[in-house]
């Protein structure tokens, strides 16, 4: 199998303010097996390798390698919350809580890679060492890159849910900061406003779209663990139904699914979900994942298979409520749970160290434009029926549905997010799902002394670090409640 290869673009990358940097911030130079930026962004052969090493950065062990994925769903319903990551699970972190800090400095981390990337290739097409075609394509990897690490950030410390005038989202870093700028310009980075980030997003997506290559030959591998058109398209889609832009969601997906016609057509669903995760090389569903292999992966400690396998870690359990969202026949209870010593286990990751990290993959497209249809049309549409009945019926083969199912659009959209939580569970979307749906958090949770927290809650919020906002000196505004 072919493998990414790692490529450290910086000695370390530098966090959101200065004094949260881990090297010299007096020493800005960045390293390539030795050499400095300037020799990096003179040669194409080196600019080339360093587009690769922003893969690694996304790969990040804090946060995109698996660990945000298990913070959105820790926060859900569909999971025993983790004692492990109980603060986070329990809605009940403090500030300067360590894990918290370490998903935010590796959130900047991957951000400033970018950036340094970005700013390196302005200035080889400046000096004409690479083309104008050549500039596109990279910077559109590093946008796509960009926005991925922004959407999760935004809608894990936005104060999305709460009903204020000009609601909080997180600080807009879109250049890297040398070693003397980060002692003077970096702490007076302010939070934008969730507009304002969602623009960013959007804005690095569209040019993403636009510039990325369709696909990378017949290298399985890097069409779905490097970015493509496809991959921008598909978060587009999720992008503007959190945003609420309807046509847009389906305008995208439409990019993706087929036609009546048989256009379209890249993407289908795999044979059963757990399919997906085994190979993800030849599976045909995955869209954008972030890969992993055995010699380059989050370790014990970060991997998602460690705390979700029951041969791992295995210190995130399934909780009764989602168990009973599957019928007996249903392959994602049959194929997709493991039962072991008492307690239900995720069986997605069977990989331990080394599953690939999900971002995107086919069935959600087809559940966005679904949710999307209805929410616009506000009617039972036959289409979003029909794309509901496709992604259920792949593990529920004893289950379609038709319109004549549902009386009302409201019980076909309730239907359509219960079939999001029961295919894309521990993918990282179960928070995220409810807060947007204007959802809250039932009391009692696995079995937890855990009170209910309703919408709205300034606690879907997670606490900015308290060690940065200090460093800010007022310019970086807490969340409410911390």
């Amino acid at each position: 199998m072919k493998y990414i290869k790692k490529l450290i673009l910086s000695a370390a990358a530098c966090t959101l303010l200065a004094s949260s940097c881990t090297f010299d911030v007096l020493d800005d130079n960045p390293y390539y097996m030795g050499d400095s930026a300037d020799q990096i962004f003179s040669d194409p052969k080196k600019i080339s390798a360093a587009a690769v090493g922003m893969y690694d950065a996304l790969q990040n062990a804090e946060y995109l390698g698996g660990r945000t994925q298990i913070y959105v769903d820790s926060r859900g319903l569909d999971v025993n919350p983790p004692t492990y990551f109980g603060p986070i699970a329990n809605f009940n972190p403090t500030a300067n809580n360590s894990t918290i800090e370490n998903a935010w400095q590796g959130a900047y981390r991957t951000i400033y890679e970018c950036n340094l990337f970005l700013q390196g290739i302005d200035g080889a097409l400046a000096s004409s060492i690479i083309t104008q075609e050549e500039y596109n394509g990279y910077a559109a990897e590093a946008k796509f890159i960009r926005s991925i690490v922004y959407f999760y950030t935004l809608n894990l410390w936005g104060q999305m849910y709460v009903a204020k005038t000009e609601n909080l989202g997180v600080p807009l870093i879109l250049i890297p900061y040398d070693g003397g700028s980060a002692f003077t310009d970096a702490p007076k980075n302010t939070r934008s406003t969730i507009n304002q980030c969602y623009d960013q997003i959007i804005s690095d997506l569209t040019y993403a779209e636009e510039n990325l290559k369709p696909n990378w030959g017949d290298d399985d591998y890097s069409n779905r663990a490097r970015a493509t058109k496809s991959a921008a398209q598909a978060m587009l889609s999720r992008v503007y139904l959190y945003t609420g832009d309807y046509d847009k969601v389906i305008a995208n997906a439409d990019k993706l699914i087929p036609s009546a016609d048989g256009g379209a057509g890249k993407y289908a669903l795999d044979l059963t979900v757990v399919d997906v995760f085994a190979s993800p090389t030849s599976s045909s569903e995955i869209i954008f994942f972030v890969a992993m292999n055995s010699a380059d992966n989050p370790n014990t400690n970060n991997a998602l298979g460690q705390h979700y396998g029951a041969s791992g870690r295995a210190d995130i359990t399934v909780s009764e409520v989602y168990q009973n969202l599957l019928s007996a026949k249903d392959t994602r209870k049959t194929k997709g749970l493991l039962s072991k010593d008492g307690a239900v286990y995720c069986n997605k990751y069977q990989k331990k160290s080394f599953d690939w990290a999900p971002i995107i993959r086919y069935a959600e497209v087809m559940l966005n434009k679904a949710e999307a249809l209805v929410k616009k049309n506000k009617q039972v549409d036959a289409t979003a029926v029909k794309l509901l009945s496709s992604v259920h019926s792949r593990s529920d083969a004893d289950k379609t549905y038709t319109t004549a199912d549902f009386a009302t659009s409201e019980q076909l959209l309730e239907e359509i997010l219960l079939e999001r939580r029961r295919e894309l569970a521990f993918e990282g979307h179960a928070s995220f799902d409810l807060f947007r749906n204007k959802k809250g958090i039932s009391a009692g949770r696995g079995g937890a002394i855990v009170p209910a927290i309703d919408y709205p809650s300034d606690y879907f919020a997670l606490p900015i670090p308290s060690s940065d906002v200090e460093k800010a000196g007022g310019l970086l505004v807490q969340n409410n409640g911390y």
